[in-house]
């Protein structure tokens, strides 16, 4: 028999206690839920939207503020690295621009030097391997030699490099000119008439001649007797302390010997201070430092020839178109060309150009001009022997084409 399942009673004091469904408190709470201010009170819901959208837009402004501060940062800092770069680059481009101009004139400056060299050579090789007229080398298809009685066979010139110091067009652009060094005057012969006509020539005073021409031979003579005007050792110690503490001022004691070069003249004591500069540009291309034998007219400066033989520009004028055609060797042919009496020994008379010559190069870009003594010597161990060399300015008009002849052989094209 089916029993229904017993069922606890109620607890007495739930059933019973009168405060549970009749307190206050209880009543206002449910009042509370349930008042119709809390569920519809529209400045609640209003403060509380407004509440919601002010925290949304102060958070968007500041994720906008950072965004921006952050995106600002970053486009300052490109356009430093932008800027740095900038820099750097311009840096480096004239960092390369600057090794490259000096790369390139390293360049040309070898080029020129290599020019210069292989002109030097090629006019050492026809010089001492060509014949030789009254003008200068002769220009030959074919190298011809003497017989050996001496005859010199028919002149099949294609032209000549005269030896009187015209100027040719070397190679690479250099320019060039031969003297025949029996045409100038030498500096160690300082009392031949020649010296002081010369110095007298490029327009220096005759009271400066009477104190250069003293003091060159107190210089190369090998006694210590002081000459008249002269200067000796104890004048060179007695200057050294008044050209002051730069040793580049200071002059050697005279060295009782020869000059080894004419650029030498100018340490003797007191010839600097006599000579301009414009007389010195003058004057160096007339002097020499060999012992010169006799007078080669046909090979003389015109500055010489006027000099030594006292003309007149015209009268030298008629000597160099005469001696462009044929030799002048002859004193009565000079009288006829001149109307001059020519005082000069007639033995002493020389036709052909020695083989002591002066070879001058320089580019036609400009720069220094390089002058080498070389003597020919065909049958020694060498064809031929550089005795001295210096450098010296070349004249602003030396590196135009104007005058400028072609040689007619294509070892200088």
């Amino acid at each position: 028999m089916n029993r229904p399942p017993p069922t606890t009673p109620p607890h007495p004091e739930w059933d019973t206690h009168p405060e549970w469904d009749t307190h206050p408190e209880w009543d206002t709470h449910l009042e509370r839920d349930t008042h119709p201010k809390w569920d519809s009170h529209p400045q609640r819901d209003t403060h509380e939207r407004d509440s919601h959208l002010e925290r949304d837009t102060h958070s968007e402004r500041d994720s906008h503020r950072g965004a921006r501060s952050s995106g600002g940062f970053v486009l300052i800092a490109t356009l430093w690295t932008l800027a740095a770069m900038a820099v750097l680059a311009a840096y480096i481009d004239g960092v390369a621009s600057a090794d490259m101009e000096r790369a390139a004139a390293a360049q040309a400056a070898l080029e020129r030097e290599l020019a210069r060299r292989s002109t030097e050579a090629t006019v050492g090789y026809l010089l001492s391997t060509g014949r030789m007229n009254h003008r200068g080398l002769m220009l030959e298809p074919e190298q011809s030699f003497s017989d050996p009685e001496g005859n010199r066979g028919p002149d099949r010139s294609m032209g000549v490099i005269a030896a009187t110091g015209e100027t040719y067009a070397g190679l690479g652009g250099t320019r060039f000119s031969i003297q025949d060094e029996n045409g100038l005057v030498s500096v160690n012969f300082p009392l031949n008439r020649s010296f002081a006509a010369v110095l007298s020539q490029v327009g220096i005073a005759p009271a400066h001649i009477d104190l250069i021409i003293p003091r060159v031979q107190d210089y190369v003579d090998a006694d210590n007797d002081l000459s008249l005007n002269g200067a000796e050792r104890f004048d060179y110690d007695q200057a050294a302390p008044a050209a002051g503490p730069d040793p580049r001022l200071e002059l050697p004691n005279p060295s009782n010997w020869s000059m080894v070069s004419a650029p030498e003249l100018r340490r003797v004591l007191g010839v600097g201070d006599l000579i301009t500069p414009d007389q010195w540009r003058r004057l160096l291309p007339l002097l020499t430092m060999r012992q010169t034998y006799g007078h080669n007219f046909n090979t003389m400066r015109p500055e010489i020839l006027a000099a030594v033989l006292e003309l007149a520009p015209e009268a030298v004028d008629s000597i160099v178109t005469e001696r462009a055609q044929r030799s002048v060797s002859r004193l009565n042919q000079i009288h006829m060309l001149t109307g001059t009496h020519v005082d000069v020994d007639p033995t002493a008379l020389e036709w052909l150009p020695s083989s002591l010559v002066r070879i001058s190069i320089w580019h036609n870009a400009g720069g220094l001009r390089s002058l080498a003594g070389m003597v020919l010597t065909p049958y020694g161990d060498a064809p031929w022997r550089i005795d001295y060399r210096y450098t010296e300015p070349a004249i602003d008009n030396e590196s135009s084409d104007a005058g400028v002849l072609q040689a007619a052989t294509p070892l200088l094209q």
